[in-house]
């Protein structure tokens, strides 16, 4: 989504230091790491939330099930040998 490259951090940087001032620039840097703390403790909490919700309502078992990550290696492989057998083929009947 954001996807900044150091030369354009750089640009950001000289920027800041211009319009802020190198005086007020480690206040503003330090208000700005306050907020993304907070936002980062915002999306935990409500993931811990999120996950008692499913623990409480027994929802964690399906969870599970749906969630493809968790799923191990080796019942992976038996899925795909699964699907990779061959199909039986039809009888043919002669009309005689």
């Amino acid at each position: 989504m954001l996807d900044f490259g150091f030369p354009e951090l750089l640009v950001i940087a000289a920027v800041a230091v211009l319009v802020i001032g190198p005086k007020e620039l480690p206040a503003v840097m330090r208000f700005l790491g306050r907020i993304v703390r907070r936002l980062q403790y915002i999306r935990y909490a409500f993931s811990q939330q999120f996950e008692d919700f499913m623990r409480e309502s027994d929802l964690d078992d399906l969870r599970r099930s749906v969630n493809f990550e968790e799923k191990r290696f080796d019942e992976a492989a038996a899925d795909e040998e699964e699907f990779m057998e061959p199909l039986p083929s039809p009888e043919i009947k002669d009309n005689e």
